[in-house]
């Protein structure tokens, strides 16, 4: 289930989005909730869930191991 805050990416357009807004299906037989999305850019959309992707927050990436970082250069 995508909530308003997630990330995601729409398979259309490239980038990442927010999501704003979730509004419920419009009908009994539409299945998909219709997400209002924004990128860091300013392009907003309106997609049905189904159309994009929840990605992990970008404080969750993994970060680079320190050992590949300390390790002195060998001339």
């Amino acid at each position: 289930m995508v909530r308003i805050g997630d990330e995601v990416v729409h398979q259309s357009h490239p980038g990442r989005f927010e999501v704003i807004a979730v509004e419920p299906s419009p009908g009994l037989n539409v299945y998909s909730d219709i997400l209002t999305i924004r990128s860091a850019d300013g392009v907003e959309m309106k997609v049905l869930d189904t159309a994009v992707r929840t990605l992990e927050p970008r404080s969750a990436a993994p970060s680079e191991p320190a050992s590949a970082t300390s390790e002195p250069k060998q001339e």
